[in-house]
């Protein structure tokens, strides 16, 4: 039951040091930020940092030149400042533009290699044509067409081709395509066009850079294309050449980059004054503290108060610390709400009683391994939930060794204390009994928690303090000496003291108390108010202490639902027998499971945890979480 010891630190330093001071000192601290304004004597004198966004914009464009070149590069792990925000804008501006302007030659060298491809191929077409193509350009009577059409529609229109009025050429094909070049007249171009284009010929326009007769032209066209080739493979390797420097620059220029927008995180929780000084306040593990004031100490540019919870206003946050045993147990405490910071820790007990609650309600070995299992699973897959169940599971186990049962069956092994079932009345007694320990234990805490708190009417009379103690102690050893010799042992003399006085103690509690504290102010509450409140109380603590029942009625339970499988199971066939085995006892596991598990968590929240535990504790978020 431990909650980590805290201290309020505060530290005023140069503003043109806050960089170096929140990497040296606050990044990996632990240091929860208060607000400094609020908490500071002369906040009102103090300003806000204003929210620098840099940083991030920056990571963006790193990201796109990562995107860009396809690659990844990890951040480094040395925590250095070696530039500052403009430095290293410069240098991510200097490698947008380098990469660009290669890119950018690149993609215009594959583009004009792509046009001379096409060309290339367009004019290979005509290679055995003996004329300088810019002649065709200068008929002055006659147009020419180039360009493919398929090879079934040219079939279609061949036998019509001879009654136009155009000459065609057929010069090769390629796949589905014929290429072809048709002369017509000026006059009759728009007539022929329309024939071929209801045939969908795809015209190709030579460029007109492409002269000279086409083997020349072809040889020119090839020339270009190796040029530019050259050219595409050196940007490439230059690109290639930058790529490898980026690869080695880029990792401290990120790393900078998140130190940077984690300084500027942290600035949101600092304020600053008009002089130039920054200001810091937050709680601090002692542990870590220690570790810190050492380093305060030698800089001189610093200073620094550390002060106690009980000497500030601010509440201390909680941060619950526990061994590995009972750690996932935090998790249900943190269900109801953390302890404040002067309240125990109440994961131990949470831990002892929930183990024991779910064993007695559900003990059986068969079922309890099948709980390990899943917890093990669960805590695989790191589900907070794995080690709880894991531990409910050996719960289960010990006490099913304890019961003799194993997947419902009281055959298999014998019983090392008793069997539920042939026991009731002792059962019950049992479930009972372990209920009004539970709950004493719980008003011993309770005490506990006044005592830390310094309440002193509530460590002396409150209900759930030495005088409720000794009222409910009194009437359980009555009731059960009456029970158990059927006589009363209380005389009248006795009974005054140990139950009357301890009830008046509770009636007048908030007058002893505002007497105690000196409050001459105090508000009257009526005596018919009160005595139905001390109604309620002794109602509580005979529901509170009944409620344990249900620990022995669902441990008789599960040992009824057992008996009805394996009564089904023996009225079907030797095959089916086996399926409704199986079905049965993943019926139980599920459905009794979770019940049981809820009512757990009831007895721990209603009748326990109401008796000693506030739960309204402040989250401990240090500036790492944040």
């Amino acid at each position: 039951m431990a909650i980590e010891k805290m201290r309020l630190l505060s530290v005023v330093g140069k503003e043109e040091n806050i960089n170096s001071f929140i990497l040296q000192y606050l990044l990996e601290s632990g240091l929860q930020p208060e607000n400094a304004i609020k908490v500071f004597e002369k906040g009102w004198r103090l300003s806000y940092f204003n929210y620098d966004n840099t940083p991030r914009e920056i990571q963006k464009d790193c990201q796109e030149i990562e995107k860009q070149l396809g690659i990844k590069c990890e951040r480094n792990s040395e925590d250095n400042l070696l530039d500052t925000l403009d430095d290293i804008k410069n240098k991510i501006d200097v490698i947008k533009t380098n990469v660009n302007s290669i890119k950018q030659l690149i993609e215009e060298d594959e583009k004009r290699k792509t046009e001379l491809e096409n060309q290339i191929k367009m004019v290979t077409y005509l290679k055995d044509l003996n004329i300088n193509l810019e002649d065709l350009y200068t008929l002055k009577y006659m147009r020419f067409r180039y360009g493919r059409i398929l090879k079934d529609n040219y079939e279609k229109i061949k036998s019509e081709i001879e009654d136009i009025d155009a000459i065609v050429f057929e010069f090769g094909e390629d796949e589905d395509y014929l290429w072809i070049l048709y002369l017509t007249t000026e006059n009759l171009s728009k007539q022929v066009d329309s024939f071929f284009n209801i045939a969908k010929f795809e015209r190709n326009w030579i460029p007109s850079e492409i002269v000279g007769k086409p083997l020349d032209a072809i040889e020119r066209l090839k020339n270009e294309k190796k040029e530019l080739e050259c050219k595409i493979n050196e940007n490439k390797l230059k690109l290639e050449d930058l790529i490898k420097d980026i690869v080695i620059e880029l990792p401290t220029i990120k790393k900078e980059l998140e130190l940077y927008s984690k300084i500027n995180t942290v600035k949101r929780y600092m304020a600053h004054d008009a002089k130039g000084y920054f200001y810091i306040v937050g709680w601090l593990p002692l542990e870590n503290l220690e570790k810190m004031i050492p380093e305060l100490e030698k800089d001189d540019t610093l200073e620094y108060v550390v002060k106690l919870n009980d000497e500030v206003a601010s509440v201390a946050p909680t941060h619950l610390k526990n061994n590995r045993i009972f750690k996932p147990f935090e998790y249900l405490v943190e269900m109801y709400g953390l302890p404040n910071y002067t309240e125990l820790d109440p994961t131990v007990f949470v831990a002892i009683t929930a183990f024991l609650m779910f064993g007695f309600m559900f003990g059986d070995v068969g079922h309890g391994f099948i709980f390990l299992l899943l917890g093990l699973v669960l805590s695989k897959k790191k589900s907070k939930l794995g080690p709880i169940l894991s531990a409910g599971g050996i719960s289960s186990m010990i006490f099913g060794v304890l019961y003799g049962s194993v997947f419902g069956s009281e055959n298999i092994i014998p019983q090392l204390l008793i069997r539920p079932m042939d026991n009731i009345q002792t059962m019950l007694i049992a479930g009972i009994s372990f209920g009004a320990i539970l709950i004493l234990i719980a008003m011993v805490l309770n005490i506990i928690n006044q005592i830390r708190n310094k309440n002193i009417s509530k460590i002396f009379f409150d209900s759930n303090g030495i005088a409720g103690i000794i009222f409910y102690l009194a009437v359980l050893i009555t009731l059960g000496i009456f029970m158990l010799k059927g006589k009363w042992i209380l005389t009248g003399g006795i009974a005054f003291i140990v139950i009357v006085i301890p009830l008046i103690l509770i009636f007048f509690e908030e007058r002893i108390s505002n007497w105690i504290n000196k409050k001459k102010k105090v508000e009257n509450v009526s005596f018919v108010e009160k005595f139905f409140e001390m109604f309620e109380m002794i109602l509580s603590f005979i529901s509170n202490t009944i409620s344990f029942v249900r620990l022995a009625a669902f441990a008789i339970n599960h040992v009824g639902l057992s008996m009805a499988v394996y009564i089904l199971a023996d009225m079907v066939s030797a095959s089916g027998s086996l399926a409704v085995l199986i079905i049965g006892n993943a019926i139980i596991i599920a459905l009794e499971g979770l019940i049981v598990s809820i009512q757990v968590l009831r007895l721990e929240y209603y009748e326990l945890f109401s008796r000693f535990y506030s739960g309204d504790g402040k989250e401990y978020e240090p500036i790492e979480i944040k």
